[in-house]
């Protein structure tokens, strides 16, 4: 579906330099926007263009960073805030908030933009809307990465399950109860979900005191809505009625599609090798990482893109 932009609004750009990236890179930050919706992007690096789709459902991109940044020595990163999340504004509706238009978000991006093909890497929930970008505008996709990716089914659910649970420690359980039940957090503090967020990825990493390097200080607005947007997806998706099951879509993507996965994660490395066999251009590359490889092995994450990206014809 083809909304209209409003082009005019999308020159908020400010330049400014991110001493998290590589030194000397800039980076480009804008706003631009759309029926009902105003979203927030930051550009950096020189080279073919990646759009970044955060995963969550209800954060925003800025957990990805400046761990994914590394990546724009070769080329031009594209970070965006999904609808509703971060600095992207969006009425917590039905009608604006849904999966069609968090895919076609992912377009209307490319466009203001001026790219005529982008390569769309995903991380984790952010694997459904590159799956369903690749069907969609085929045309408009280059390459496809698929980092820890969600399973788009239920296939792997019991070892899924049965891999939490074993990572899950009683001291994890006890610390997520204590802050559920806090007025801070049913008030949807930003610190308190942060911290909550924290405790629940801990069982996602291989070395668990990794967490704290992760870059998970909530905004106000994600914090604030990030539940909402969450239940509106999983109502567009229909999940409450037995969830997804989309492994036959995967035969539909014409791309070459590189899916990364930790061997730690909890999903199993099973279900990432099925779900890239199932792709008819698709590759796999195995990290030593859990859910979050550019914090546990930066180096394989980055030499695995790279060889995947240099294989391309162009």
């Amino acid at each position: 579906m083809r909304r209209r932009i409003v082009l005019g609004l999308a020159v908020l750009t400010a330049i400014v330099f991110s001493g998290q990236a590589l030194e000397g890179q800039r980076a480009r930050q804008g706003q631009f926007s759309l029926e009902n919706a105003r979203l927030f992007y930051e550009v950096i690096g020189t080279g073919e263009p990646i759009v970044i789709v955060h995963g969550g459902p209800g954060l925003d991109h800025s957990y990805l960073q400046p761990g994914l940044d590394v990546l724009a020595a070769q080329n031009t990163l594209i970070y965006y805030d999904q609808r509703g999340t971060g600095r992207s504004e969006a009425e917590l509706d039905s009608g604006v908030v849904n999966f069609d238009a968090f895919v076609d978000d992912i377009d209307a991006l490319r466009q203001v933009l001026g790219h005529d093909k982008i390569t769309v890497l995903t991380h984790s929930f952010g694997t459904l809307l590159g799956i369903e970008y690749a069907r969609r505008y085929a045309d408009n996709l280059t390459a496809l990465i698929l980092m820890n990716p969600t399973e788009p089914g239920t296939r792997f659910a019991d070892q899924t399950r049965t891999r939490h649970a074993a990572a899950t420690t009683e001291e994890d359980t006890a610390e997520m109860q204590e802050l559920t039940a806090t007025e801070a957090f049913q008030a949807r503090d930003a610190a308190t979900l942060s911290e909550f967020y924290r405790v629940v990825f801990r069982a996602t990493f291989r070395d668990r005191t990794r967490v704290d390097e992760l870059e998970l200080d909530l905004s106000e607005r994600t914090a604030k809505n990030g539940q909402d947007v969450a239940r509106l997806l999983g109502e567009s998706l229909g999940v409450a009625n037995g969830g997804l099951d989309w492994w036959d879509r995967l035969e539909d993507i014409a791309a070459p599609t590189l899916v990364v996965h930790g061997r730690y994660d909890i999903p199993p490395v099973a279900m990432a090798r099925a779900l890239s066999e199932a792709i008819p251009r698709g590759s796999l590359a195995v990290l030593d990482s859990g859910h979050f490889p550019y914090i546990e092995d930066a180096g394989g994450l980055t030499s695995a893109i790279a060889e995947f990206l240099g294989g391309l014809e162009r």
